[in-house]
């Protein structure tokens, strides 16, 4: 027997396992999703044949907080004196959001879709980098600071004494590190470096998508950006309040169904059941971490006392407004971001032509 063939025969197992982890996670994800198709049907239809101002509250809730995002990505370019218009800025965001939950490392793909339309608008492409993970990192941050006030409103219901005190001890941590970031801004590329061998160490399986290079420059950037932020207190703060408003308004969207369509599903809980949902979205699993957002809501809010069609309406009603359907309109969106570039090219060629 050959070396070759001895190298073969200690990696097939390993290969085996990969394959079967895959295939796994392939299975996992295939079957969530279809146990999800006819409640979604069943959800829309139930969602168009209310009445009418419903779909239009929704709607208006969603567009807003998509706008609020928008606005959030704004101040930070802002104050790195760029000056990209507005309504390329809210394109680019429903479009990296259509990305990041339709394709295998969507983030990264939205990341350099965004970064090239911002820079054929006259963006330098480290300042649209740094100043979008800055917005997602301050994002996160905002998230983690809504924590508690969900954990706060779970627990008035009295029946989820185990998932509160869990959820505490989550909501603690996630603001014990929100305050390690002055420590954390002072070594960017150390910390950068971290976050790359950690994705590297996790990498496996269902995980290999992650780009350990791309999650450590990312990481790196978001803490030089949350660094150079800190120092303009007016930009925190406006950020800040528009990063709540992009999660306060997607969670009133939940609000609406749960009295509606969903009723019977308790409101105490909504908020903590959210969050929970926008962790488990952070696991890249499945694209948008479908069928793994879904099962987790709609679990806790069972726990929490919702009858199991209220919750499973009122989660799916949320999703198909939230996920779905904005996938939809990024994906039209995809074409105007070189279309309206060129068009502001040619306006430009046109004034100096004069």
């Amino acid at each position: 027997m050959t070396g070759q063939e001895a190298g073969k025969r200690r990696v097939t197992p390993h290969r085996a396992i990969r394959l079967a982890l895959g295939l796994g996670a392939l299975a996992l994800g295939v079957h969530l999703v279809a146990a999800q198709v006819a409640g979604l049907t069943e959800t829309g239809e139930r969602l168009a044949a209310a009445r009418w101002w419903l779909p239009v509250l929704v709607l208006l809730l969603e567009a807003a907080s998509l706008l609020a995002y928008g606005e959030l990505v704004m101040a930070v370019l802002r104050r790195t004196r760029t000056h990209a218009p507005r309504a390329l800025i809210q394109r680019c965001v429903v479009v990296g959001l259509a990305l990041g939950r339709t394709l295998p490392a969507g983030n990264a793909a939205a990341m350099a879709v965004t970064v090239a339309a911002l820079r054929r608008a006259g963006t330098e492409p480290v300042a649209a980098t740094t100043g979008l993970a800055t917005s997602g990192l301050l994002s996160s941050i905002v998230l983690a600071g809504l924590l508690p006030i969900g954990v706060v409103l779970t627990w008035t219901t009295g029946r989820l004494s185990g998932i509160a005190v869990s959820a505490a001890v989550a909501a603690g941590a996630l603001l014990v590190a929100a305050a390690l970031i002055p420590v954390a801004t002072r070594r960017p590329a150390a910390v950068g470096a971290r976050a790359a061998n950690l994705t590297a160490s996790v990498a496996r399986g269902p995980l290999r998508r992650l780009d350990p290079v791309a999650v450590g420059e990312a990481v790196r950037l978001g803490v030089e950006g949350v660094r150079d932020l800190a120092r303009d207190r007016r930009t925190v703060s406006k950020g800040a309040a528009w990063a709540a408003a992009n999660w306060l308004l997607d969670a009133a969207v939940v609000v609406s169904l749960a009295l509606t369509i969903g009723h019977g599903t308790p409101l105490a809980p909504i908020l903590l059941a959210y969050i929970v949902a926008q962790l488990a979205a952070a696991i890249p699993l499945t694209p948008g971490g479908v069928g793994i957002v879904e099962t987790a809501m709609i679990g806790f809010l069972v726990t929490a006392g919702a009858p199991a069609a209220a919750a499973t309406t009122t989660v799916l009603g949320w999703r198909l407004i939230s996920h779905w359907l904005p996938i939809l309109v990024g994906l039209a969106l995809l074409p105007t971001l070189r279309v309206g570039s060129r068009i502001r090219r040619h306006r430009g060629d046109t004034r100096n032509a004069r």
